[in-house]
């Protein structure tokens, strides 16, 4: 009898109820959550050793003694990234205010209205209920008006906290809004700012913070040339590819996306200039990634064993996330599978364009 094999419905990893350090574990056998997704889903909180949050549980707590009103900044391009697990539990009724950065990034095809309902789902998702959204680009210059009116409208004679994770563009916006003023030492590195930058304008304290590190930063283990690569300053050109049978779409020497095609599909990839990619045969593919990936972007300096996944495509159409380095929509009846180094974490989500 050939053993049912289950998905889990939030991330797609294989649920398996052995080994509860190992991905996908559940302790019901009928379960369609992995205890991690299910504590995400029920309590916004996102699980991951004690050791890895130990900066960050600091800061949060330091933030939540503070009354004042809070912007959050969010990186559009990197959206998934932006999310700070179990923020609700971290930061509960407070004001929050969400800034989304690098709108310049996205098609320019794409609505205020579209972008809007897109960050509030995502909100929805983590329980959070924002008091205001602001979207800002051209690295924080266009929307800064909207900015302060949102602050004069919720501030309540309190201060200004900036937070959010790193690279979202906190220390990039705060010059915009002063722009007259030392700007803040802004890089494409994480953890640039390390404590508190208090900054007194207009009558108040607006506070800059350090990048809240919820995960492990792909960007931490690439060359310096290539985080420059993956922190793009222009608009993203989408690169589409009508598909069908079995292909492999091979991204520099990070991952391989395999789409066993059932009729045709459509990929949009959103990949910054200079990403490698390059389309074949699934039957090719590894004998393409064992010659020909060798320092393609984004590469680390050593071989590293791929991990895989294989996805459950709920959604007509599903983007499939390589944080920090982009995103691929996929539409049309497929099976996606991946393989990617550790570093480069892989999920899939309903579309967002």
């Amino acid at each position: 009898m050939t053993e049912n094999v289950h998905f889990c419905q939030g991330c797609g990893v294989q649920l398996q109820s052995d080994d509860p350090n190992n991905k996908g574990y559940t302790p019901k056998s009928d379960a369609v959550l992995c205890k991690r997704c299910y504590r995400l889903t029920h309590y916004g909180d996102y699980q991951q050793p004690v050791t890895q949050l130990i900066e960050t549980e600091t800061l949060l707590k330091k933030l939540s003694s503070m009354d004042a009103l809070f912007l959050w900044v969010i990186d559009l391009f990197h959206l998934e990234e932006s999310m700070i697990d179990g923020l609700i539990r971290h930061l509960p009724q407070k004001d929050i205010i969400v800034v989304a950065t690098k709108r310049e990034l996205l098609p320019a095809t794409l609505s205020q209205h579209k972008i809007t309902s897109m960050i509030q789902q995502r909100c929805k998702t983590s329980n959070i209920v924002p008091k205001g959204i602001v979207v800002v680009s051209d690295f924080g210059k266009d929307g800064t008006a909207d900015v302060f009116k949102a602050m004069d409208i919720f501030r309540n004679n309190r201060d200004v906290v900036v937070f959010g994770v790193a690279n979202a563009g906190k220390s990039t916006l705060i010059n915009a809004l002063f722009p007259n003023r030392l700007p803040i030492t802004v890089s494409q590195f994480p953890g640039t700012t390390i404590d508190l930058i208090p900054i007194a304008q207009r009558g108040y304290t607006i506070y800059d913070t350090p990048g809240i590190e919820m995960r492990n930063h792909f960007l931490n283990h690439l060359s310096s040339d290539q985080v420059k690569i993956l922190q793009p300053k222009t608009s993203i050109r989408p690169i589409v590819y009508q598909m069908s049978g079995k292909q492999t779409l091979i991204i520099g020497q990070s991952a391989m996306i395999h789409i066993d095609i059932k009729d045709e599909v459509s990929a949009v990839l959103y990949l910054p200039e200079g990403v490698d990619v390059h389309r074949t045969k699934s039957e090719n593919a590894q004998s393409y990634w064992d010659k020909h990936t060798s320092g393609k972007v984004p590469y680390l300096q050593k071989r590293v064993e791929l991990v895989s996944h294989t996805w459950k495509k709920q959604d007509a159409k599903t983007d499939i996330v390589l944080m920090y380095i982009g995103f691929i929509s996929i539409l049309g009846e497929c099976t996606i599978k991946t393989q990617a180094i550790e570093p480069c974490e892989i999920f899939v989500r309903k579309a967002v364009i």
